[in-house]
C-alpha cells in the first residue's frame, strides 16, 4: 500500500494517497464505486476563496449494489490490499496500515434488511455500512481524474464522483439525522455544504436537484433533504447547520458572514427549486 509520508503530513494528502489505495483494491467492482464524502466535495469545489483550507483525515466510497459483482468479496478486496477493519467495530469502517480510514457505504434504500451493516450478499454485512441520502449519488455522478497530492506520487484514477446536488443532499441528511445526538455534530460537515452552494451555480445545483427529484431512486431522500435545507439552513443564520458553518470559520474569516451567506444561499437554492407536493 502506498504511504505518502508521516504522521507530521498534510492530513488530505495522506488521505488521498489512501483513497486511491482503495480504488486500486476495488478495481474490479470500479462500475459501483463512487467517490463521496469531503475528498468528492473538493474535487468538484477546488479553488473556491474560502477562509477553511481543504482537510479531511478520510476517505467515504457508496457501493451500488446494482453494478456490484460477486468476486472478489469487497472484504477480501480490502484485506488483500492492507486495510483492516476499524477497531470501533462500525461496519464498513476501514483503516489502512498507516491509519487512515476509508468507509464503504451503501444507500439505505439498497441496503437490505438490518440497521447498520448492509445486505449485500455475498458480500460480508459488515464490509459495508447503510446511509441515508446517498441514494442521490447513484443517480448523480460522473467520471474524473482524481490525481494523488504527494509530490513522489504520480497516480491518477478515473472513478465516478459525486456530483455537487448528490453531495449536498447526503450532507443534509447527515446533518439532520445527526442533530439528535450533539456530540457528534461536526462543524466542518455543515461548511462543506456551504462550500457547495458558495462554489456552484445556483442555477446549475437547482437542475441537479431536479434530475434528483425526477428519478425514483433518488426522489424521496431528496424531498427530505430539501425539507433538511429549509429547517437547517434556510431558516435564517441563526439556523443550527448557518451557525455551525460560520462557527468552522472561527479565527479564519469571518463566521457571521458565513452564516448569513449560507442562510442566503440555502433560500436562493430553495426558491429555484421551487415547492414540492
Amino acid at each position: 500500500m502506498n504511504s505518502s509520508g508521516d504522521n507530521g503530513e498534510d492530513l488530505l494528502i495522506r488521505a488521498r494517497s489512501v483513497l486511491l489505495d482503495a480504488l486500486e483494491a476495488l478495481h474490479e467492482h470500479k462500475d459501483a464505486v463512487i467517490v463521496i464524502g469531503a475528498q468528492a466535495v473538493y474535487l468538484r469545489t477546488g479553488g473556491i476563496d474560502v477562509a477553511l483550507a481543504e482537510a479531511t483525515k478520510d476517505s467515504d466510497v457508496a457501493v451500488d449494489p446494482r453494478l456490484l459483482g460477486d468476486d472478489p468479496l469487497l472484504e477480501d478486496a480490502m484485506r488483500v490490499a492492507g486495510f483492516v477493519p476499524s477497531a470501533t467495530g462500525q461496519p464498513g469502517a476501514w483503516i489502512s496500515l498507516d491509519g487512515i480510514p476509508v468507509d464503504l457505504m451503501v444507500p439505505e434504500s439498497f441496503a437490505g434488511a438490518g440497521t447498520r451493516g448492509a445486505r449485500i450478499p455475498p458480500h460480508d454485512r459488515r464490509a459495508t455500512r447503510r446511509a441515508r441520502g446517498l441514494e442521490a449519488t447513484l443517480v448523480d455522478h460522473s467520471v474524473l481524474e482524481v490525481p494523488a497530492l504527494a509530490p513522489d506520487d504520480s497516480r491518477i484514477t478515473k472513478v465516478k464522483v459525486a456530483g455537487p446536488a448528490a453531495l449536498l443532499v447526503a450532507k443534509l441528511h447527515k446533518l439532520a439525522e445527526r442533530i439528535g445526538t450533539p456530540h457528534r455534530l461536526l462543524d466542518k460537515d455543515a461548511h462543506d455544504a456551504y462550500r457547495i452552494l458558495r462554489a456552484i451555480d445556483t442555477d446549475d445545483l437547482a437542475a441537479g436537484f431536479d434530475r434528483l427529484l425526477a428519478d425514483n431512486v433518488s426522489e424521496e431522500a431528496t424531498i427530505e433533504a430539501i425539507e433538511h435545507l429549509t429547517l437547517v439552513f434556510a431558516s435564517g443564520p441563526e439556523a443550527i447547520g448557518s451557525l455551525m458553518a460560520g462557527r468552522a470559520e472561527e479565527g479564519l474569516g469571518d463566521p457571521e458572514l458565513v452564516s448569513m451567506s449560507a442562510s442566503i444561499l440555502a433560500a436562493d437554492l430553495l426558491e429555484a427549486v421551487g415547492p414540492q407536493g
